[in-house]
């Protein structure tokens, strides 16, 4: 299973806090081996592997050894049929009791092949859970890793923004002072060149948010300097019938759901063995020896072996086993609904993936083109600007569409990327990202 591939990252150290750039790669392979969900979410797999064995499932004897010595000083007087009187004063008693026993049930009812069965459903149910929190983690890695490059790349239209904003000033300015312009268009471009700068500000604050809270899901150090890339790369998909197949049969929520039904399976089979017959064998090896300075019985040993075979039928509890098959096919049956619930739940998500990606692609182009068109206008407001053809109003209006043009190109890039990663995620295929 590709789960225990990316267990092996798990043991995985790199020294991130000594790199200046951080690649996607980068951040997926430290967050699994230092995320604290996924080491919880290891670990609970450990305790499923140890819990599944036999001796857990009740398949073996329990032998135990015993023994007790008891001294005693004692005061006898007796009168035998025989007429004779025997009276001792501080007469010593001593007996020492020493064992082996073993007791095994040889019959549950097949109880211990549905614990051992359950035993083995739990384990893998620990790999789903840990396949689910591992596919989480990573689509979490990703929204937060482009998340910072996209406000790391709308911080560079907002300096580029405030460059032409700044231009505009200077030469409003330029054109108040030799008396070719109003006092306005001064007043308006600089107070549009503050609020660029502010919204600069906003969006480096942003920014360090943004960074603080994916230190976090990678289990940085807080005062970890890091970079990241200054590009979204979407790739293809697969088309929408080969994600649902691969959905259907490997995404962990719908293998866990279906874990979790097998093993009320099992467990009901663990109920309804109790209404059968247990057959216990038991075995014990005795030594006894006992001394008395008085009595009729000075000194006693004996020793050896012993086997018995106990049949143990049950006829009436009060109806409790039959209770608790009820509540138990109760329990499968929410099972199957809540197994139907994710399996539509999943398909709801897959379908909605396609439609962001497919949206995101479409505006991703449509905003390409028109990012070029937006360049190419600003280019010409700002010479008929300086011409006198337009006013400072028309040229503000052409800046604000070239700014607009980019945010809206960056927001459609990361809508695409966080539905690849979705689609990816839902096929259970993040492992191989």
């Amino acid at each position: 299973m590709k789960i225990f591939r990316f267990i092996f990252f798990l043991f995985l150290t790199t020294n991130l806090a000594a790199q200046d750039s951080l690649t996607i790669q980068d951040a997926i392979r430290y967050a699994i081996a230092h995320n604290f969900n996924l080491i919880i979410a290891k670990n609970s797999i450990e305790i499923g592997k140890i819990n599944n064995n036999w001796a857990v499932a009740g398949a073996y004897p329990v032998v135990s050894a015993n023994a007790s010595k008891t001294i005693g000083l004692n005061n006898t007087s007796q009168k035998l049929n025989s007429g004779a009187d025997i009276k001792k004063t501080g007469s010593v008693s001593q007996n020492l009791n020493a064992g082996l026993s073993a007791t095994w049930q040889v019959f549950n009812g097949f109880k211990v092949f549905a614990t051992k069965h359950r035993l083995e459903e739990l384990e893998r149910s620990g790999e789903y859970t840990f396949t689910q929190s591992l596919n989480l983690t990573v689509y979490n890695v990703i929204s937060g890793y482009y998340n910072i490059v996209k406000l790391s790349e709308q911080l560079k239209a907002a300096a580029e923004q405030i460059k032409l904003y700044t231009e505009r000033y200077n030469l409003a300015d330029m054109k108040f002072n030799i008396g070719s312009g109003a006092k306005y268009d001064v007043l308006q471009a600089n107070v549009d060149l503050n609020e660029q700068k502010s919204n600069m500000l906003t969006i480096q604050n942003q920014i360090d948010l943004a960074k603080t809270n994916f230190k976090s899901l990678l289990g940085y150090n807080a005062d970890t300097a890091y970079k990241v890339a200054d590009t979204i790369i979407i790739h293809p998909v697969e088309d929408m019938a080969t994600v649902q197949g691969k959905m259907l049969s490997k995404n962990p929520d719908l293998l866990l759901a279906s874990s979790q039904l097998a093993i009320l399976f099992q467990t009901r089979k663990e109920i309804n063995a109790n209404r059968l017959p247990v057959v216990t064998l038991n075995g014990n090896y005795n030594f006894v020896r006992s001394s008395n300075g008085a009595g009729l019985t000075l000194y006693n040993q004996t020793y050896g072996p012993t086997l018995s075979v106990g049949v143990a039928v049950p006829l009436f509890n009060g109806g409790i086993i039959r209770k608790q098959l009820q509540v138990t096919d109760v329990q499968i049956q929410n099972q199957n609904v809540s197994i139907e619930s994710v399996r539509n739940t999943l398909n709801t998500s897959l379908t909605n993936a396609y439609i962001n990606y497919q949206n995101a692609l479409n505006i991703i182009s449509l905003e390409k083109s028109n990012l070029v068109l937006a360049s190419e206008s600003v280019s010409i407001a700002s010479q008929r600007f300086k011409l006198l053809n337009i006013t400072s109003v028309e040229l503000r209006q052409v800046q604000i569409s070239y700014y607009d043009a980019k945010t809206r190109l960056y927001n459609a890039l990361y809508q695409a990327k966080l539905a690849e990663a979705e689609l990816v995620m839902l096929s259970g295929e993040m492992a191989d990202l």
